[in-house]
């Protein structure tokens, strides 16, 4: 494969790709719900919960199941899942289908810190579409939806 351009116009262009521009994206909205969350009495949260959280249904769903949505190993999601039972967030019960498996589930703070960062979001996205338009914000989501 030849290299297409000069190695100059490489940190311009990847700054401008679609990836960095999702991840950039992605970080800001994870560093403003941590903070949000921090601010309301969440303290020990932390942007690397959001890993287990965000991909945790609000049923439940098994460590492994957590982690392949993720996109991580099954046990760095562990690692994140012993922290955040520890902290309270989160419980662990030998799963009904596999008793080999573990079963996450939210706590009663795991789901108010869940109402609350939604609360969190809405916020977030009522700047988003104020910033760039209600119309132009619709118009963003459609379009991640149909890229996703």
């Amino acid at each position: 494969m030849q290299m297409a351009g000069n190695l100059a116009d490489l940190p311009d262009k990847r700054a401008r790709n679609l990836r960095q521009r999702l991840l950039q994206a992605s970080r800001q909205v994870n560093i403003s719900i941590v903070k949000a969350l921090n601010n309301l009495g969440f303290d020990e949260f932390r942007s690397t919960h959001t890993a287990l959280l965000s991909n945790l249904s609000l049923d439940g769903a098994s460590l492994t199941t957590v982690a392949r949505n993720a996109g991580m190993t099954k046990q760095a999601m562990g690692r994140l899942a012993e922290d955040l039972m520890r902290l309270g967030y989160i419980r662990s019960t030998p799963d009904k289908a596999d008793r080999r498996a573990v079963h996450l589930s939210f706590t009663d703070k795991g789901l108010d810190l869940m109402h609350k960062s939604f609360a969190v979001m809405d916020e977030i996205e009522e700047r988003c579409a104020n910033r760039i338009g209600s119309d132009s914000y619709q118009m963003l989501l459609t379009s991640l939806s149909e890229i996703a």
